[in-house]
């Protein structure tokens, strides 16, 4: 009688049935493997193995898992990992490792990395620096602050405007007679005096119209007219003052405005040999009219404290040179003394098609007072400033100092490195997780709560950073979903049910052969 094979029938069918429920149970858990039942059948076998062999039934061999991947899902728990690809994450329970592919982390109390179990996620180690160290353990995180850093390098990228004058309020090279001059100016070659002015190499000679004046006025006149024939118009200045002195005075003001007269009439103009130099004594941060144009931009010193850093560009009297002053929160470096008011200034230069020619960065340093590092001292860099006929326009400012951040956020990278995110624009690496992978991943022995144990079946772990060899990346903010088919666990369902049925029914066949040998008479 075949009650044997029906009776087997009805326990495989439950037992499928029984993984398939288990299927359709945690078709919602994240990292669930569906399992399925493998059958194999039974064989009666006589001792003298002839005879005609009639199967007993069937069996269940193994209830296998299938660890094909998991659609992933997006999150917005940046400690969501979803393992995109094959490998387990490596869980310690008090130094005892699992594995799972439930990627749903936090952070506890202490900093470490743990599933909903408290069981903590492990890898590789980072130090305070955020150098990942060759340790690894559990991967607990650094919530210190960022560390500050000192600006070493400050850039200004900006066009002058070449069209600029010199600022008004800088004075003007003149030079003074000594005395009141002789009103007869004489004939050629003696009426003729030679001017440089403003850095020129090249005198130009001028010649005085001869004659006999009735005052200084009338021959200050005749000297400007003079002047005004040559190249130097617009550029050279003469006045009498109340005493009739003649003077000669630069047009532009500023430092590098000079002039120099000198000529065979200058002996009876009283101004032999004369020379000056103007100088930018006048220049100040709070008047507007001692410099061209300005900006500035925060620089940090080594305690992470702001300050802010000023630079002052003064068109000088020569063309194509500039002066260039700097000052930190008001205050200037050692070698500008603004209580006595002598400014040293860098000059740049630009060449004839206003690019930059020399210098472009210069070194600045302060003394700060706030117990960081002093003196502060970075390197200023011009490099892409222009001397253009356009506006005055700042181009980019940099500068690659940074004060203290809190943590403002992590992510993960798909190899693993966990990134902490600070305010104050800074990121440090606080760990790598690693993944585990195995020869036989079928031989692990689940434990539930979407755990496994390694066992002799699987072979031993092979611990190694996400993406390299057969491991699959991580992806933050993301879990991967159950790999149950509902669709398909519902049609095998109903298989499993019409086998059960089936076998249930070749029993009570049985049954019914049975009562009708019972019934012979």
């Amino acid at each position: 009688m075949a009650f044997q094979q029906g009776l087997s029938g009805l326990s495989i069918a439950s037992k499928a049935l029984d993984a398939i429920s288990n299927n359709v149970s945690n078709s919602g858990t994240v990292g669930f493997k569906q399992s399925t039942a493998q059958f194999s059948d039974v064989f009666a076998a006589s001792l003298a193995g002839g005879g005609t062999q009639v199967g007993i039934g069937a069996s269940i061999d193994k209830v296998s898992q299938q660890f094909n991947q998991g659609n992933i899902s997006t999150t917005s728990n940046a400690l969501d990992l979803a393992i995109n690809g094959q490998g387990f994450f490596r869980m310690s329970d008090a130094g005892t490792i699992t594995y799972s592919r439930n990627g749903q982390f936090q952070t506890d109390k202490n900093g470490y990395i743990v599933n909903a179990a408290g069981l903590r996620l492990t890898g590789k180690l980072a130090d305070s620096n955020g150098v990942l160290t060759g340790t690894s353990g559990d991967i607990k995180l650094n919530f210190s602050d960022a560390k500050p850093a000192a600006t070493t390098s400050a850039g200004y990228n900006v066009n002058l405007d070449s069209r600029s004058s010199t600022p008004s309020a800088m004075a003007k090279a003149a030079v003074f007679g000594t005395a009141a001059p002789s009103l007869t100016v004489a004939a050629s070659p003696a009426n003729a005096l030679s001017i440089v002015v403003d850095g020129s190499t090249t005198p130009v000679t001028i010649s005085i119209a001869a004659g006999t004046y009735a005052d200084v006025g009338s021959l200050v006149t005749a000297i400007q007219t003079a002047v005004d024939q040559t190249s130097l118009k617009d550029r050279v200045k003469v006045a009498s003052d109340s005493t009739g002195v003649i003077n000669f005075s630069s047009m532009r003001s500023g430092r590098l405005s000079d002039i120099t007269v000198t000529g065979t009439a200058a002996a009876a103009l009283n101004v032999p040999g004369t020379a000056a130099t103007a100088t930018n004594s006048a220049f100040s941060t709070s008047d507007p009219t001692s410099y061209t144009s300005t900006t500035s931009q925060t620089v940090y010193d080594s305690l992470g404290n702001a300050h802010t850093q000023s630079m002052y560009f003064v068109k000088t009297a020569q063309s194509n040179i500039w002066d260039v002053y700097t000052s930190l929160d008001g205050g200037f470096p050692p070698e500008i003394d603004p209580v006595t008011g002598t400014h040293t200034p860098k000059t740049i230069s630009f060449d004839a098609n206003g690019v930059l020619q020399t210098p472009t960065s210069f070194s600045s340093s302060y003394t700060v007072s706030t117990g960081s590092v002093t003196p502060l001292a970075f390197t200023v860099e011009l490099e892409g400033t222009t001397q253009f006929g356009n506006s005055y326009g700042v181009n980019q400012l940099t500068q690659d100092g940074y004060t203290t951040g809190k943590l403002s956020g992590l992510t993960v990278d798909a190899d693993g490195t966990i990134q902490g995110n600070f305010s104050n624009g800074q990121s440090r690496v606080m760990g790598q997780v690693w993944l585990a992978s195995f020869q036989n991943p079928n031989g692990l022995q689940s434990l539930g709560g979407n755990q496994w144990a390694v066992t002799n079946a699987s072979g031993p772990e092979q611990p190694n950073a996400p993406g390299t060899g057969s491991l699959g990346v991580l992806q933050s903010a993301a879990v991967e979903d159950s790999n149950v088919d509902l669709t398909s666990e519902l049609v095998n369902m109903i298989t499993q049910q019409r086998a059960y049925q089936a076998n249930a029914q070749s029993i009570k066949t049985q049954d019914q052969i049975l009562q009708t040998l019972v019934n012979l008479r």
